[in-house]
């Protein structure tokens, strides 16, 4: 190989290196940035979410679904949760309803699972705006447990499928109001 070549592999080298540095400048310069607003709601900062109205037998669920919201938009770090006089937007909402139905059966048609299912009504309101940003009606959210023969009535593993069930609902409240940002 002659000095020639050598001397323009070089170069070629040298102009590949300092693209690669400049897109990895850029990349940088670009994450300094980085911002957790709203492109559709850069007036919203903070968010209350206080418990739900219950309308079911089945107490505790509103105070464990507002934990788990909470948790969620806490992990999120997209919006701050604040009490509700100081927050830009609210998530407000009704446990409309608790099922728990047979899930599967054996071959003897005993029931081997239950499904425990939450019908909610989910409300998120822009409260600088006076305007609701979404709603939904008839939110499910839903988790299944085994029945076992050690535990009378299933207690702990209803309380499990409750535990899944409200988990989806947070997520699913999380993915709706922050989509888009």
């Amino acid at each position: 190989m002659g000095s020639i070549e050598k001397t323009a592999r070089r170069k070629s080298n040298r102009r590949r290196t300092s693209r690669v540095a400049n897109v990895l400048t850029a990349l940088l310069l670009c994450g300094c940035g980085y911002s957790f607003s709203s492109r559709t709601n850069p007036h919203i900062a903070t968010i209350a979410i206080p418990i739900f109205e219950n309308s079911t037998l089945e107490k505790g669920l509103e105070d464990r679904l507002a934990d788990r919201i909470t948790d969620a938009f806490l992990a999120d770090k997209r919006l701050r949760v604040v009490k509700e006089k100081d927050a830009d937007s609210v998530i407000d909402g009704k446990i409309e309803r608790y099922d728990r139905t047979p899930f599967s059966y054996d071959k003897a048609q005993n029931v081997q699972e239950y499904r425990v299912e939450m019908t909610l009504h989910v409300t998120y309101e822009d409260r600088k705006k006076n305007h609701v940003v979404w709603e939904e009606r008839a939110m499910t959210a839903w988790g299944t447990y085994s029945v076992s023969a050690n535990l009378p009535g299933g207690i702990e593993e209803e309380s499990a499928a409750q535990t899944r069930a409200i988990d989806k609902a947070a997520q699913d409240i999380l993915i709706k109001t922050v989509q888009g940002w």
